[in-house]
């Protein structure tokens, strides 16, 4: 009772001593004008393409957030990544639901093209999602049962995430500009991540034959590169849009 009045004081005080950065996540889209999907649907497909942008960085930054979290075990970062998931899952919606909208509309060939990638798309950068979102579940997992990746794991897992985290982005950029050789980037660095999860999962058996490797902890590290793997292809799949592969 005699600190009440003090409350106010001490909450300053430690607000100054141990600072912080609330971090504030958009939920609601701020590109889909449905004005545009009966005057003009060809602007409505830009607008849902730059929301897709938007929903694209996002991920990356979902990405980053798990990688964080998978490197320091701070819940502030896995409470951030869970946030993120939650806002490209209420995007997705709405996206979806603008470019459903925008299908009942007269379009023109080129148009119809652009809508049905841009459907493929958002489905593709919503699935980023789950992946990372499976992360952050398997390293609670790991903290809750107190296993630990050795060195070597550690390493090969943080090398085979900035690549995929890398070649997230470039997709995304491809995209954004229609860049060929961009896209043809991500194929090949696609292609690299398959090689490293092959034998990322060679280099954890042989940690489990000699021994320096608990089962458990294994089977974390086993899954996260699979997450890993999967979250390459949705990146491939946006850049085949840019190759007219999905065309």
């Amino acid at each position: 009772i005699i600190q009440f009045p003090l409350i106010g004081a001490w909450a300053y005080l430690v607000t100054k001593l141990i600072p912080g950065e609330d971090v504030s996540i958009e939920y609601k889209p701020k590109h889909l004008d449905v004005h545009f999907i009966e005057q003009s649907p060809s602007i409505a497909i830009g607008q849902a393409k730059e929301e897709i942008l938007r929903m694209g960085a996002l991920s990356v930054q979902g990405l980053e957030t798990t990688y964080a979290y998978l490197k320091t075990n701070l819940k502030k970062d896995a409470d951030l990544g869970y946030q993120i998931e939650d806002a490209l899952n209420n995007l997705d919606q709405k996206i979806t639901d603008y470019l459903v909208k925008i299908s009942s509309q007269p379009l023109s060939v080129q148009d119809s093209n652009r809508h049905n990638i841009l459907m493929d798309t958002v489905r593709d950068v919503e699935r980023i999602g789950d992946h990372f979102e499976n992360i952050i579940e398997l390293v609670d997992y790991k903290e809750v049962n107190r296993l630990f990746l050795t060195e070597d794991a550690i390493k090969d897992v943080s090398e085979m995430f900035e690549l995929t985290i890398e070649t997230v982005s470039i997709s995304l950029e491809a995209l954004d500009t229609s860049n060929v050789e961009l896209a043809k980037k991500v194929s090949e660095q696609e292609n690299v991540i398959d090689k490293m999860e092959r034998q990322f999962r060679k280099n954890h058996i042989l940690r489990v034959n000699q021994g320096t490797c608990s089962g458990q902890a294994g089977i974390v590290f086993v899954d996260i590169l699979s997450n890993l793997e999967r979250i390459g292809d949705h990146a491939s799949n946006i850049a085949e849009t840019v190759l007219g592969k999905r065309i």
